[in-house]
């Protein structure tokens, strides 16, 4: 087990993790057989002939800058002709050469790497973190099984909200207790206000210095808006982790950024803080409430989970190493500061991290594939270490509390056989890789939010329906009566759009990935496919 997260990631795993990425792409190295030195060779030479190249195209442009100013200057046309154009003739045969010298040293590089490159596999990434934290087992993918494991156990919710989608997942164990990764693609419903112009004129009969009565034009430019609903989307990246622990506590803490300030404004930070548990602590006295304030007060003030629903509980997890942990994690600057919402709900906890939103949950080789082995090689490890780190500081509020890492007691609602092999959101995952003209209704103007439902099974193979839920756009005005200056009222018309909901279902298969099938692949991630 994992006793201090963050203490623990500085002198353990942090080093561990690089030791492990480094042998783990030495191994591959000598697998593939590739040499090295020959690839660096001919990168040099591709690198130098691309720098030559840069100097010819200059040293070209140069010359067709000069030959336009000979023929400005009439007078001197016939030396453009015969000195000039030759010249840059040339000039141009060079770089046509050494741009097809250059491309064939590309391709002798990128078959030089080929061997290795062709050893890289979705699971690399994970695979070292399993040889880091033996206690974390990846999922080849997200099962049916574990996700009605968290729906009918661990009070896992949202596995059917048709407000979202799952762009890329990435599930697992910890010690037997499952979690999941999701990328979502997110759909609200909000609203936009639209905005029109019109300018009028009208005269008036003013009296001037001299007396006299003159009449002066005079314009005014009126406004209208209208606010109409519109469709909103984004995306963020979510941490769920089931635990029995705490079955029947809930609470929520949001993310404070506090690393960010000195330990003077922490401390003043955590004073106030204080005074205003101390009120609370007061009132809930007066009111014969339940709630009562820990005696860590730096615990209570920096993870700030007050709304609390079980008090017994709360303490249950929250033992005095978990507390000294959660602080020092909030106030590191090692990891990623205090970036993480905490939302309880039930046996199920929810972490969102700011340093995991925009980022793939999957490394993927496509990130560090490359015709020269150093870039390999860098690339590799840098992003296998940005990465470990991601997913150690998505865990790390998870492990600073000793009793999620126990192994959950099977005392649990046994889960059926299924014939379905694929969650559905394995299976929407796989539908947000295809391109969209297979999914969505034929007159979609914004982005879809895609859905899948089980079918049928055959074997490994499953038949699902993809639902695709998206809105055609249809232009509208609006005509606004505003008074003007003029003392009359006009019509100003707003233009705005209309959305209009769309659906669009069909069936794909999903099953692992196949050579015999490969023509007729749609999209493919993590060994699996989908197709028709």
């Amino acid at each position: 087990m994992i006793y201090n997260p963050l203490e623990e990631y500085e002198n353990k795993f942090c080093a561990l993790h690089l030791q492990n990425t480094t042998s783990f792409f030495d191994e591959l190295v000598t697998r593939s057989g590739v040499d090295i030195e020959a690839n660096r060779k001919t990168v040099n030479e591709y690198v130098a002939l691309g720098d030559t190249l840069k100097k010819l195209k200059r040293k070209l442009g140069l010359w067709k800058f000069l030959r336009v100013i000979l023929f400005i200057t009439l007078i001197l046309i016939p030396l453009a002709i015969l000195k000039v154009n030759p010249l840059i003739k040339k000039l141009q045969g060079e770089i046509e050469s050494f741009e097809a010298t250059r491309q064939q040293l590309l391709n002798l590089a990128g078959a030089q790497m080929q061997p290795l490159n062709e050893l890289f596999t979705d699971r690399d990434c994970i695979n070292i973190i399993e040889s880091t934290i033996p206690l974390i087992d990846f999922a080849p993918y997200f099962s049916v099984e574990q996700e009605v494991d968290m729906i009918k156990n661990y009070d896992f919710l949202d596995y059917n909200d048709s407000a979202q989608s799952a762009i890329d997942v990435l599930a697992g164990r910890y010690n037997g207790n499952p979690f999941l990764f999701e990328n979502k693609f997110i759909h609200k419903m909000g609203t936009e206000t639209y905005h029109g112009y019109k300018t009028i004129f009208w005269t008036e009969s003013v009296r001037g210095r001299d007396g006299k009565r003159y009449t002066v034009t005079r314009s005014q430019t009126l406004h209208a808006s209208v606010t109409k609903p519109k469709p909103f989307y984004h995306t963020q990246v979510v941490l769920d982790y089931c635990s029995l622990g705490g079955d029947d506590l809930r609470f929520t803490r949001d993310a404070t950024n506090l690393d960010r300030k000195s330990d003077k404004e922490i401390e003043r930070y955590i004073k106030r803080g204080e005074k205003k548990l101390q009120r609370l602590n007061d009132e809930a006295v007066e009111q014969n409430s339940n709630f009562t304030t820990m005696s860590n007060s730096d615990f209570e003030v920096l993870f700030y989970a007050l709304d609390r629903t079980n008090e017994v509980q709360f303490r249950l997890l929250f033992t005095p190493l978990a507390q000294t942990n959660m602080v020092d994690l909030i106030r590191s600057q090692t990891g990623y500061g205090d970036d993480f919402t905490f939302i309880k709900e039930n046996k199920t906890n929810r972490i969102i991290t700011q340093h995991s939103q925009g980022r793939p949950i999957n490394l993927l080789p496509q990130s560090y594939m490359s015709y020269s082995y150093d870039t390999i090689r860098s690339s590799f490890i840098e992003g296998n270490k940005e990465y470990f780190k991601a997913v150690y500081f998505d865990l790390a509020p998870i492990l600073a509390i000793p009793v999620y890492q126990e192994r959950p007691v099977h005392s649990l609602m046994p889960i059926p056989d299924y014939k379905q092999t694929y969650s559905s959101k394995e299976c929407e995952a796989l539908a947000n890789c295809i391109d969209a003209r297979y999914v969505v209704h034929p007159d979609t103007k914004t982005q879809a939010i895609l859905k899948s439902s089980f079918v049928e099974a055959n074997g490994e193979t499953d038949t699902v329906r993809i639902s695709a839920f998206s809105y055609d756009i249809i232009p509208r005005i609006d005509y606004i009566s505003v008074y003007g200056g003029d003392g009359r009222f006009h019509s100003v018309g707003v233009p705005w759009d209309e959305y209009i909901p769309l659906e669009a279902h069909n069936d794909f298969f999903v099953g692992p990935y196949d050579e015999s099938r490969s023509s007729g692949v749609i999209a493919a991630r993590k060994n699996l496919c989908i197709y028709r």
